[in-house]
Formats: C-alpha cells, structure tokens, sequence
C-alpha cells in the first residue's frame, strides 16, 4: 500500500506543479485502533511555484479527493494555509507532525515546523476544539442505546488529549497509547478502555456496542472538569515572524521550475 501512496503523491506533484513537503498516515491507522477495513487516510502539506504566490487573485489552497477503491483518501493542504493554521493552533498540522506513519519528508519540513510548535501552540483554544469534538461525537454517536465503536473513540481519544492539554500544557500526542496511559493510575477505567481498544481493532466499521458504564461515567465527568481546567489555560498569541522565515525560505529553496 505504501508504493501506491508514493505513487499517488508524485502523480499529485505532476498534475498540479507542486511539490509536497511532507505527507503522513492521519485517522485511526496512526492513531493506533484501526479497523480491518479503514480507510488510509493520507495528509500532505504542498508548495507551489513562485509565480503562484505573486498573483493578485486568490486561489484555491487546497486538494482533496473521494475516496477510491482501494479505500485511499488523500488530502493536502498548500503552505500558507498550513501556516496560517499553525498559527491559530488548528490541531491538525500538530497531529500531522507526530504521525508514526511518515510517507515524505524529503527535506525535513517536519521537524522545522515543529521545532517551532512552544511559539504557536495555544492550549486554551486546542483543550476547547477537542472537548467539542468530545462532547459533539458522544452525541452522534449513540443510537437506540447502543454506541457506534469507532465514535467511542471519535470521544476517548479527544477528551484524553483535552486531559494532556490542561495538566502538561503542551500539543498532546497523536496516538492513542499515550493519551491512555495518562489515566493508568485508575486501574478499572483504563482495563475497561483498552478491552474497548482491543474490540474496535477487530470490529467494522458501524458496528454498535452496548455502552460501557464506567467509561460514560468518565466521559461525562470529564467533560464538565475539563471544561473548567481549560478556561485557565493561556492563549498568548505569537508574531508572525518565524513562519514568515518559513514560508519564505520554503518557497525559495523548494519550489518548483517551470
């Protein structure tokens, strides 16, 4: 699968004159409880040429596809957009750079970025995007009480990075291990997730499990306590100037030649 990735990517770099930067493995296969038939979910970060950049119209700062046949879902997002979101602390490029499933990085963007993730990171506003994700997939996901698996997960695995942010105050890891092991001190709680984590692994998806008590109890607790840990999280807001460097010195050394 990983030869058909690359190939898909370069074909992407033909096709639309750019160059990718960096391109990971995101959703449930780096998050470590992928199911037998998930999607491979392929994130990239692309550059354009120079002359691109110098337009006065605004272009489109985005690739995206349907999914195929060989249930492939690429998406990528171009530079400045990249970094424009970095900036606000969107959660994602801080997923991104820590995938454990690395398809390109040929020029070390990754670590460039993230070197500069103590400047960008915002903990209040990254604890509140993933209490919501939370609280919004524990909603979807129960249905005629019964709880779709993979949306326990679209719960756990948010409100556990939420737990990271407020206690360490620092971009909580991608994978779901990590995340978990925060809570191994409350013995039956993190016996009960890992048998749910061993049963999402075998299960399809849309399966529905009966809820597990001492899970919704956590879930429910944690929602409300965290709420209020996050209110006192900093939210400082960084100049630009070093993403401008990046931004720059990206374009020139790596753009592509007409």
């Amino acid at each position: 699968m990983k030869n058909l990735i690359l190939e898909r990517l370069k074909e992407l770099e033909l096709k639309h004159n750019i160059r990718i930067l960096y391109a990971c493995e995101s959703g449930s296969r780096a998050w470590g409880f992928a199911s037998p038939n998930s999607d491979w979910d392929v994130r990239f970060i692309y550059v354009h040429t120079q002359d691109w950049y110098l337009s006065i119209d605004e272009q489109k700062d985005m690739l995206d596809f349907a999914i195929d046949a060989n249930e492939l879902d690429l998406a990528g997002w171009e530079l400045r957009k990249t970094l424009r979101l970095f900036r606000g602390s969107n959660a994602s490029p801080f997923e991104w750079l820590q995938s454990p499933i690395v398809y390109l990085d040929p020029y070390d963007f990754k670590s460039r970025l993230w070197n500069l993730t103590e400047a960008y990171f915002k903990p209040r506003s990254v604890a509140f995007h993933y209490l919501g994700l939370a609280k919004s997939s524990s909603k979807k996901g129960l249905v005629d009480g019964l709880m779709d698996i993979k949306k326990y997960f679209y719960v756990l695995r948010p409100l556990l990075a939420a737990h990271w942010i407020c206690n360490k105050k620092t971009a909580p890891p991608m994978e779901f291990a990590p995340l978990l092991e925060q809570i191994k001190s409350e013995e039956k709680l993190y016996t009960a997730i890992q048998a749910l984590t061993e049963k999402k692994v075998a299960a399809q998806e849309g399966d529905f499990i009966e809820p597990v008590p001492i899970i919704q109890e956590f879930i429910k607790k944690s929602l409300g306590e965290l709420g209020l840990k996050a209110k006192e999280l900093p939210a400082e807001q960084t100049n630009n100037a070093l993403l401008n460097d990046l931004f720059r010195d990206s374009i020139h050394s790596y753009h592509v030649d007409n």
